[in-house]
């Protein structure tokens, strides 16, 4: 008896203590419609999203009133190497890749929540964000999302995409295909009880790891997506064959060209990671770049996602502003925010974020004004419920001067 005494006052305690926000007079956007719900109020207890609606009359430990101002879920990057990368040019702050593993390659526990370009990301607008290994490699490894707190809990969901690449190691086109149809053929045979890889039928110089064929064969048991980075329009044809006689999970990264088959795009289900900021064609993979790739990828059907350029992580939130450029060339104001929040989450399965839904962590952003102008910038960012500082190394420095004697 007195056990169960002892877990009821546990349990009374932790709901008398959890914190609560109420957001009064909001223009909210949940995600879970096209429309922004006007003149409504949110309530977050616990760090979690409890209760949207006209007029929530429950009091609160925190009450603000915001005037009409917008709120939407956390802007969710995806693809960067955020906490991988510091300094681009210095090998002792880099964390990005590997030349032992390949598949294999987890940079799960190499994430550093305290890397000055998180909080510049986090009051960019960015809450959260898949981190993954670079390199131009036939494959590169395993990304992993992470929240953009600064917590050493940082960690949300681990090994969700293998990342890989066609145009690798300086082979044509074809053979890295074929090299990949038989190293998918290689990973269905292996049996992870085996002390030994066979590696019959592969050329002398490719070499894997058991690591590296489990992770392989998470993406043949549709466990995970293939993330595979493409411009051509003939190349992604190439892929979406692929992906179909492999029966895998495909998600296309660049699609430079991917306008040009979108209805292919659409029919097959396979989502694209755009960079609606970087349009020229800047290879002879890119010549048909356009800045309505979006717009018309979007009326096709197509689940898109946007990011900032793939080789810069400095800037990732800078995808915004791609949404915004996407949006003044025909997309839709809500399939962007989309595009920068739910379809993220949806497509890497990353579980209760990206949508303002009761239940879901409360990771949200109130807003200046429209979050997709460049004017505009966070005026508070939760994440799990908890208010995020707005200090940057950049802000420290400044203020550290201006105030030097």
């Amino acid at each position: 008896m007195r056990i169960v005494n002892l877990l009821l006052v546990l349990i009374i305690s932790n709901f008398a203590f959890s914190e609560s926000i109420l957001f009064k007079n909001a223009s909210i956007y949940t995600g879970d419609s096209t429309e922004i719900l006007k003149e409504h109020d949110l309530l977050i207890v616990d760090g979690k999203i409890s209760d949207i609606r006209s007029d929530i009359t429950i009091s609160a430990d925190k009450v603000f009133n915001l005037g009409g101002k917008i709120i939407t879920a956390g802007f969710i990057s995806p693809f960067t190497h955020l906490g991988l990368i510091e300094i681009n040019q210095i090998a002792a702050t880099r964390d990005d890749s590997s030349d032992l593993y390949s598949a294999g390659f987890s940079i799960s526990q190499a994430f550093n929540p305290s890397s000055t370009l998180i909080p510049y990301n986090l009051n960019g607008g960015l809450t959260s964000a898949i981190s993954a290994p670079s390199g131009n490699r036939l494959f590169s490894g395993l990304g992993s999302a992470f929240s953009l707190s600064g917590n050493t809990d940082s960690l949300i969901s681990r090994d969700i995409a293998l990342y890989g690449s066609i145009g690798a190691d300086g082979e044509s086109k074809a053979a890295n295909i074929l090299l990949i149809e038989d190293t998918f053929e290689l990973a269905r045979k292996f049996n992870e009880d085996s002390s030994e890889i066979q590696e019959f039928g592969l050329p002398d110089s490719v070499k894997y790891s058991k690591r590296d064929l489990l992770a392989i064969k998470r993406v043949l048991n549709k466990e995970i997506p293939m993330v595979v980075s493409i411009n051509r329009a003939s190349d992604i044809i190439t892929m979406i064959d692929f992906a179909k006689n492999q029966d895998i999970k495909l998600v296309i990264m660049g699609a430079s060209e991917g306008w040009m088959v979108s209805s292919q795009l659409a029919e097959s289900n396979i989502p694209v990671i755009l960079e609606p900021i970087n349009n020229l064609p800047a290879s002879f993979d890119r010549l048909g770049s356009r800045l309505e790739n979006a717009a018309l990828l979007n009326d096709a059907g197509v689940k898109i996602l946007i990011a900032y350029d793939e080789w810069e992580t400095h800037n990732a939130y800078l995808s915004r502003q791609g949404a915004g450029i996407a949006v003044s060339y025909g997309l839709p104001w809500h399939e962007a925010i989309n595009a920068l929040t739910k379809n993220v989450s949806d497509t890497f399965n990353i579980p209760n974020r990206g949508s303002l839904l009761i239940g879901h962590h409360a990771d949200l952003i109130v807003w200046d004004a429209d979050p997709l102008e460049v004017t505009s910038f966070p005026e508070q960012i939760y994440i799990s419920g908890k208010l995020m500082s707005p200090n940057t190394r950049s802000l420290m420095l400044r203020d550290r001067y201006l105030n030097k004697d």
